[in-house]
């Protein structure tokens, strides 16, 4: 097997890593909204505040997850751009990719995915939390104690995934893999 076999090989290994990655975010996406709408659907069958509050017990842990897969995925592309693109022309996908989201004007919206996911876990959690306040019987005090962590994690999540698809965060890890083949003098990354 040559140098450039092995390399292709690789090439395509982190092309199924890109996949196995989204297909793990879509699982984690349904599994959030088959709980959630079940969690919400007993919640106003039964009338107590508090079920409203269980999908974040699901939700939470997944806008983590998410996060790091989505930022997974950045940073295999920019490695693929630095460690297989810049030396075969005819492998430019995510160049080219990166190049249309550095270019102003060329997308209608930057983040257009990374908002509409943000912001429609967003959105479910706001629902939760109005309808777990809406039949709240325990008084304002014991809500606001379980809800504002709940509220500073879903926050800190979305934040997350909305780093993960920024063009910044693409550029450094481009940056990143540009040195560390610099400074190991990668043979194969140096054409």
């Amino acid at each position: 097997m040559t140098d450039q076999d092995v390399g292709l090989e690789e090439y395509r290994h982190l092309y199924q890593e890109i996949g196995r990655n989204s297909q793990i975010s879509q699982n984690v996406f349904l599994g959030n909204v088959a709980v959630t709408a079940g969690l919400i659907g007993y919640g106003l069958d039964s009338g107590l505040g508090p079920i409203f509050l269980a999908p974040f017990a699901i939700i939470v842990p997944s806008l983590f997850l998410l996060a790091s897969q989505l930022e997974s995925t950045t940073r295999i592309a920019a490695y693929i751009v630095v460690y297989f693109e810049d030396r075969m022309p005819a492998l430019q996908w995510e160049t080219r990719w990166l190049a249309i989201r550095q270019t102003p004007g060329l997308l209608p919206s930057k983040r257009k995915y990374a908002l509409s996911l943000s912001g429609l876990y967003g959105l479910v959690s706001a629902v939760c939390l109005l309808l777990a306040l809406a039949h709240w019987d325990h008084g304002a005090w014991p809500y606001l104690l379980v809800a504002s962590p709940i509220v500073v994690l879903l926050v800190e999540g979305i934040s997350l995934i909305i780093r993960a698809f920024s063009l910044t965060l693409v550029e450094d890890y481009v940056d990143s893999w540009r040195r560390l083949r610099e400074q190991q003098g990668d043979a194969l990354g140096a054409a």
